[in-house]
């Protein structure tokens, strides 16, 4: 038994304990409420360095420049731009926070407000320290971006003494990110305590009749997911890549579905670029845009956060125009970056995202309790995404070439 499965079936059965103990001891369940908090705190404390390392490691190890990347760049840019406006599109037409009312006392906001202005003042660090204080995702991408580019400037112009001692400093960069990410998936494995507080509380204050608005909830964040695969990922098959469906879904069928299991687009890797062999599609552009662009073919994990982020500001009543809701698609598409490989990394994302732009992460807690299920279509889409994606690269390289794409 897998580790990822062990630990859904301790999230169900913390589900189970919490509504039970929540329905037979009200009093004694709402107790229990601070360990929901404190669970997603943690969380939120080591994935903001993980990010950090991450993002940097990513710009130091792959050497990548050059039309390829570019054209890579722009692949995923567009469909992560649609992935997140399907997601918000659908939030704002079905409204998923009406069937999440009951979370409104633990979203409760200081203010009634999202402004533009006010998000857009939140991403100016006084400090180089202070996003990592913060744990302000926006700012602290950026500098990772920029110390990873200048750094690679630097190290051009080096001496081989000096050169080796930058690329010493490198593997410690490495080192760093692999600690925060193993201080990560620690911390993760406690998320079948703060879902049994959740579960313990809202079964306390609201009987059973919430769980059938989470019901709700998973069904149109999967409605949207599977909309963009539908659609989107079907038209560039057959309108720019010009293959046929079937032949497509003859040799991915494998590599979504092991993802599925699995609950891991990385792990189901080996498989994805078996398949696109089989599709005839090129190392130069398999290896570019499944391995190196793995941290940007994320729009299973981007749909999910626009989609949850607007149904939790509606559930508490929060008022979001459409520049902020656009302001927090471009957060959202950051913050997916970086968090490739990482367990429950929808979640581990999407708590920066509300962090970042101040809107209160309690109420994940008891959505964790379902987000298993939302997770697994998250890795079936991203996985998705990277042959999707391979292939329109492979296209355009050789597009007006006279070589098969």
């Amino acid at each position: 038994m897998t580790a990822i499965t062990k630990n859904i079936r301790w999230i169900i059965l913390a589900l189970i304990a919490g509504a039970a103990l929540g329905l037979s001891f009200p009093e004694t369940a709402v107790l229990f409420t601070p360990l929901a908090k404190f669970v997603l705190q943690l969380i939120k404390a080591a994935a903001t360095p993980l990010v950090f390392f991450a993002v940097l490691e990513a710009i130091l190890r792959y050497r990548v420049a050059g039309s390829d990347f570019l054209k890579l760049l722009v692949i995923t840019l567009i469909n992560a731009s649609i992935a997140i406006s399907i997601g918000l599109f659908i939030a704002n037409v079905t409204e998923p926070g009406q069937y999440l009312r009951f979370l409104a006392t633990d979203v409760a906001a200081a203010t009634q407000n999202i402004d533009i202005f006010d998000m857009l003042a939140k991403q100016l660090p006084e400090s180089v320290v202070q996003p990592l204080a913060d744990n302000s995702i926006m700012p602290l991408v950026v500098m990772a971006v920029a110390f990873g580019f200048a750094w690679r400037r630097v190290r051009a112009r080096q001496n081989p003494d000096t050169l080796q001692l930058m690329e010493r400093g490198e593997m410690w960069i490495s080192i760093a990110r692999d600690i925060c990410e193993t201080l990560l998936i620690w911390i993760v494995r406690l998320i079948p305590f703060a879902v049994f507080a959740a579960s313990a509380k809202v079964t306390a204050e609201h009987g059973l009749h919430p769980f059938k608005g989470l019901g709700q909830y998973v069904a149109l964040c999967l409605l949207g997911m599977a909309i963009h695969m539908l659609f989107t990922y079907s038209s560039w098959l057959v309108l720019f890549v010009r293959v046929s469906l079937r032949k497509f879904w003859q040799y991915a069928l494998e590599p979504v579905f092991y993802a599925f299991s699995v609950n891991s687009s990385l792990v189901a890797l080996p498989l994805t670029l078996r398949a696109l062999d089989s599709l005839g599609v090129s190392r130069r552009a398999s290896t570019l845009a499944a391995c190196v662009g793995t941290n940007l073919n994320n729009d299973g994990i981007i749909l999910y956060e626009g989609f949850t982020l607007l149904a939790l500001v509606q559930a508490s009543g929060i008022e979001m125009s459409l520049a902020s809701q656009a302001f927090a698609a471009v957060y959202c598409i950051v913050a997916a970056m970086g968090v490739a490989g990482v367990p429950e990394a929808g979640v581990v994302a999407l708590t920066l995202v509300l962090g970042g732009l101040g809107i209160p992460t309690e109420a994940l807690a008891l959505l964790l309790s379902v987000d298993w299920i939302i997770a697994r279509a998250r890795s079936f889409m991203n996985t998705h995404s990277d042959l999707v994606g391979s292939m329109i690269l492979n296209r355009w390289i050789y597009l007006g070439q006279g070589k098969p794409a």
